[in-house]
């Protein structure tokens, strides 16, 4: 399944350029330099009007799912009636003013012919191996056809699906060249975003848990939350779960981002915010993204410098996690909590 690709320009979508996708799919009909609205006019009152013309006037993407469409004019050996997806993002000119749209999109009237989609119905998710799942998750959330090499590409650049979902927007959108090919593996923002939203819906069901209990009685809940968040990061984190008297969560934050090997969090910036919040307790949370569990002697200085502001304040310091690849590393349990700050 061949993505097609038309570049419009100015706000009468002029067309500029069509693929070879697109002309199969919809004829030539001489569209170069004439307006949208003019090529394809069955179109203008099925919905395909409004979504061009909220991207260029808004210049925000806007994309179309399972669209049903009704052609006039259908291709020889194309139906008239059609199912498509199909994006519409924004061109900016050197001002960063919108002129034009790059649309781009699959005709997916005969969707559910994957095979892998036919695996998936038959016996479950569960038999699809990590690089045949992703393959099908961007079959159904890219505009492109080669999820399969896309998805072998995502995971050699990310190591494992919790890397691919914990990778940042452009970081998905501009994967590594091939070493066996000059072309670059990237990644349509659609199906970027889609990759994301994954893990978003994740992390809010998860985050749901914690939430609705008392922190410290679900410990559990509150790693595997932790690790979930925090596991595949590729720079430092410093996040803070401020507390109530009862150890309920008030708010889970991040206070400081940084390097590979480091996130500069301050004393009085975690103080001021559990201020600001009634908060009458901490648990500190931090990751190292090489995986290492070895407690350093800058995490025991900004745990015992955050646990004397707070006890000035009294405001409890519970404990300090650290996210280390899969284990989760307790100030508490490995004794490293300063005596004049720990859990009460």
């Amino acid at each position: 399944m061949k993505s097609f690709i038309a570049v419009l320009r100015g706000p009468d979508h002029i067309f500029e350029f069509v693929n070879a996708a697109h002309r199969e799919a919809f004829g030539d009909r001489g569209l170069i330099g004439k307006a949208r609205a003019d090529v394809f006019p069955e179109l203008n009152d099925q919905g395909f009007a409004d979504a061009p013309r909220k991207a260029f006037m808004t210049g925000e993407p806007v994309f179309m799912r399972d669209k049903p469409a009704r052609f006039d004019d259908a291709p020889e050996g194309q139906p008239a009636k059609r199912r498509l997806d199909i994006s519409y993002e924004p061109m900016r000119d050197s001002h960063g003013a919108v002129s034009g749209l790059f649309v781009q999109g699959r005709d997916v009237t005969a969707i559910g012919d994957h095979p892998l989609e036919q695996r998936a119905m038959a016996q479950g998710l569960e038999i699809l191996t990590d690089a045949e799942l992703l393959t099908l998750f961007l079959y159904h959330g890219t505009l492109d056809a080669d999820s399969a090499d896309r998805a072998d590409h995502l995971l050699h650049r990310f190591g494992h699906l919790g890397g691919v979902l914990s990778a940042s927007l452009p970081s998905l959108q501009q994967i590594v060249p091939n070493a066996q090919s000059t072309t670059s593996r990237s990644v349509s923002s659609s199906a970027a975003l889609h990759l994301k939203l994954a893990r978003e819906l994740g992390r809010r069901i998860l985050f749901t848990d914690i939430a609705a209990r008392p922190v410290l009685a679900n410990a559990s809940s509150l790693r595997t939350y932790l690790r979930a968040l925090l596991a595949s990061e590729p720079r430092e984190k410093f996040l803070v779960l401020f507390l109530d008297q009862a150890h309920q969560l008030i708010a889970l934050e991040t206070l400081a981002e940084g390097t590979v090997a480091h996130a500069p969090v301050y004393s009085r910036e975690v103080v001021r915010r559990a201020l600001e919040l009634s908060a009458s307790g901490l648990i500190l949370v931090h990751n190292h993204p090489s995986g290492s569990d070895v407690i350093s002697k800058s995490d025991l200085d900004i745990t015992a410098q955050i646990g004397r502001a707070a006890a000035a304040l009294d405001i409890n310091l519970i404990d300090h996690l650290v996210v280390a690849g899969t284990k989760v590393v307790s100030f508490v349990d490995r004794d490293l909590l300063p005596r004049s700050v720990g859990r009460r």
